[in-house]
């Protein structure tokens, strides 16, 4: 019956969501890009984050909690390092702070509607398969102090199925060696719930923000650190929430 109710869900989710998305982002988002400024196409994005999350909750059962708010700072520039597990991430960042400026790949660009929208909002644009992204941490570090913005990044790089490893990017310690700005970090169980395929499970998703982090580490101490705080504290929450069996880490993937 369980199986039956989170499938029912799912196809009441997917047939809810996916168009409103594609509607929202054609009517709403792309007249927005026409302002002069981003604060508008900001708003709108955070509607859109707010709307989904509602979706989410009543046709599939996800509610969500924050925890560690506090610890982020209300204005100027900061790093946050997140685990990634599923769309759902971006969606649950973007509300934190409106202001929020994000690394993401070239291809995302190239995507109608949604790389119209990620150019106005000032999203750094990187080329991953180039392997050379790490070089250009210089540009990005100038342009979030120059705009007081917080910039989230992924140091898992894509998003990795909870109980899967992959080892992490260390964009996130080049940025921070650059600015010597804070780096606060996400650990999350989103990928339980809102998976990256067609079926996803009710429940609550936790969003959990700790740190700062150590300033002045070296790199393989600051990457020790990271690991723990964003992979090995989602493990606990994926723990937590019921689904220890999927805590298998026996392959490592990339760099």
């Amino acid at each position: 019956m369980k199986f039956l109710s989170n499938g029912i869900r799912s196809i009441l989710f997917n047939i809810v969501f996916y168009p409103f998305t594609i509607l929202y982002c054609g009517g709403v988002l792309m007249p927005l890009c026409l302002a002069k400024t981003d604060g508008p196409v900001r708003r709108g994005i955070l509607v859109y984050c707010n709307s989904s999350l509602w979706i989410a909750r009543i046709c599939l059962g996800l509610k969500h909690e924050y925890r560690g708010l506090e610890k982020l700072p209300k204005r100027g520039s900061f790093i946050l390092a997140a685990a990634h597990q599923s769309n759902m991430d971006p969606i649950l960042t973007f509300p934190l702070r409106n202001d929020v400026t994000a690394l993401a790949k070239k291809q995302l660009f190239q995507v109608p509607f949604i790389g119209t929208a990620l150019k106005k909002a000032g999203i750094v644009r990187i080329d991953r398969e180039s392997h050379t992204a790490h070089k250009g941490m210089e540009q990005v570090a100038e342009h979030i102090q120059e705009t007081g913005r917080p910039l989230i990044v992924y140091p898992q790089a894509t998003r990795v199925r909870p109980g899967d490893q992959r080892r992490l990017k260390s964009g996130a310690y080049y940025l921070q060696a650059e600015t010597n700005l804070p780096v606060y970090t996400v650990s999350t169980n989103t990928g339980l719930f809102w998976t990256k395929g067609f079926w996803h499970r009710s429940g609550t998703a936790i969003y959990e923000i700790d740190g700062p982090l150590e300033q002045g580490l070296d790199k393989a101490a600051f990457m020790a650190v990271l690991e723990k705080a964003i992979v090995r504290r989602s493990d606990e929450l994926t723990l937590e929430a019921g689904y220890g069996h999927l805590l298998v880490h026996d392959k490592q993937e990339g760099e």
